[in-house]
């Protein structure tokens, strides 16, 4: 809720579009081939047309395989009048003759564009498109299907010099005026409309049965189209698992907390991390509560272009910011190290990693955002449940802009667990401060042919890291869930500590972690 994830207005320095960090763009290699011409399809490709030449080359080669378009559906699917909007659509078609099931990836956020976010992912994930075509499919409200984005005029960097909370009333006026210009009933985006679309598609695009890759959101969204649409769907992997019974907002205070108090004990085992920040909880602390009192104006300058301009620190930003850094593994390693140089005044080391993981991206949608989360989970939050050292960003950024945002509806039973025997294989990672494995746990109840894998060392989303890629195209190949072997996992593991500025302490460690990636 993502890398992320996940709510581009809950601070002066918005953690957007998390989900996409990891995933590191690499080669096309190792093709296989031997699929059975007899299973093999054709779709309706013709529908489609070659894509735009994309602004990164590390996706060029595989995006001019794909096929681009849009298919058109009505905004309103229950009165199947009035407007219409057009799905964005992308194909990266099999190397090999296809089988008769693709796999359909749905983003996280929620607001991330599939169209995107996916090819990256599948520069990673290369073998699943051996076989099956992946499909794209920017949902409802998101990328370039009728967007619900908002994005603010300055820059993340150059809203630093806002409070939080200034940065946060700015963002909730934006909103009330885009909200007056969009050309949408906003109270029509939200999750189970927006999955009728996705199987809209299917039938379009001619395609049986289809596999679901979700992450994140993503895996919501999975679990609501196999319960609406569960006879269309083959297999599917859901990884950083946010279930129905899961309120989004309740718990982001405390799910934060728990994996702080991971990165506190972790580092006491770790040599050289404990005897050069033996204090790492207590600083943390008293950072956060000096900055409660008193922020500091500080200047800061652009890790990028090195320009400076003044900036605001309070307490509500540091935290938010050490959440969502612990997000991903390898930043992680750097929290100890900027923590107590915070603390000691030097703001920099945080700064950057905050720019690492924002950037000047602004392409979440916001709206969509909105329209979901406001419809969906938080009518079942009253309060934010704040921590001890973290305070619940998402519920706090969301409560105001629900009060004047357009609510739509869920059918009856939303969010009782989904009930299902399809083949679907889970995945957590132990470290994640948003979806940690509980969650991936208490989807798997209710579904009875799934397996759930917990990845050490790891934080939100897994599939990229390790043998997760090998394990994901087993599964797709043979969605056999009581067959799913990964033994591999216990080679992962946190990587070690940055104990100074030239890296962590003791030979080796930095190769040791490149073998892990």
């Amino acid at each position: 809720m993502d890398k992320t994830t996940l709510i581009q207005y809950i601070a002066s320095m918005s953690l957007q579009k998390y989900a996409t960090l990891a995933l590191t763009c690499f080669t096309l290699q190792g093709c296989e081939f031997g699929v059975d011409p007899g299973s093999s399809i054709s779709p309706n490709y013709h529908l489609l047309s070659s894509c735009d030449k994309p602004d990164s080359a590390a996706i060029a080669s595989l995006v001019a395989d794909s096929l681009c378009g849009t298919i058109s559906v009505f905004e309103d699917r229950v009165t199947k009048s009035g407007r219409k909007i057009d799905l964005n659509i992308m194909v990266i078609p099999a190397i090999s003759p296809s089988q008769p099931d693709p796999i359909f990836f749905l983003a996280g956020g929620p607001g991330q564009s599939a169209v995107d976010v996916g090819p990256f992912l599948f520069s990673r994930l290369h073998r699943l498109r051996n076989e099956r075509d992946i499909v794209l499919v920017d949902q409802r409200g998101t990328g370039k299907s009728n967007s619900l984005a908002c994005e603010l005029s300055a820059s993340a960097f150059e809203q630093v010099n806002l409070s939080v909370a200034a940065a946060t009333e700015m963002q909730i006026e934006n909103l009330k005026k885009c909200l007056t210009e969009y050309d949408a009933n906003t109270a029509l985006y939200t999750t189970p409309i927006a999955m009728d679309d996705l199987n809209e598609v299917r039938e379009v695009l001619g395609y049986s049965k289809i596999n679901l890759l979700g992450i994140s959101y993503g895996t919501r969204a999975g679990l609501v189209y196999i319960r609406r649409h569960q006879d269309t769907v083959r297999s599917a992997v859901l990884d950083a698992v946010a279930p129905l019974t899961m309120a989004i907002p309740k718990n982001v205070a405390t799910d934060a907390q728990a994996a702080f108090e991971r990165l506190v004990t972790d580092c006491k085992k770790q040599p050289g991390c404990k005897e050069t920040y033996p204090h790492l909880k207590d600083h943390f602390r008293l950072l956060v509560q000096g900055l409660e009192q008193t922020p500091e104006e500080i200047a800061l300058h652009h890790p990028r272009t090195g320009k400076a301009t003044k900036g605001t620190i309070d307490s509500r930003l540091i935290n938010r910011l050490v959440r969502a850094i612990m997000y991903d593994r390898t930043l992680s390693r750097l929290l100890p190290l900027a923590i107590e140089e915070a603390f000691g005044g030097n703001y920099a080391p945080l700064s950057t990693l905050a720019y690492t993981l924002t950037g000047e991206d602004t392409s979440l949608s916001s709206g969509m955002m909105a329209s979901v989360l406001c419809a969906e989970d938080m009518t079942r939050v009253d309060a934010a449940s704040n921590s001890m050292d973290f305070d619940n960003a998402i519920y706090e950024a969301l409560d105001p802009i629900c009060e004047f945002w357009p609510r739509g509806s869920v059918p009856e039973g939303y969010f009782e667990p989904v009930v299902s025997d399809i083949p679907v294989l889970l995945a957590s990672g132990t470290l994640d401060p948003v979806t940690p494995p509980k969650y991936g746990w208490e989807a798997s109840l209710t579904l009875s042919n799934s397996e759930h894998i917990v990845i050490p060392g790891v934080g939100h989303s897994v599939v990229t890291v390790g043998c997760m890629p090998d394990i994901v195209y087993d599964f797709f190949s043979h969605p056999e869930a009581s067959k799913v072997s990964a033994s591999c996992r216990v080679d992962l593991k946190r990587p070690p500590f940055f104990t100074s500025l030239a890296g962590p302490l003791g030979p080796g460690e930095g190769a040791q972690e490149e073998k892990h990636r």
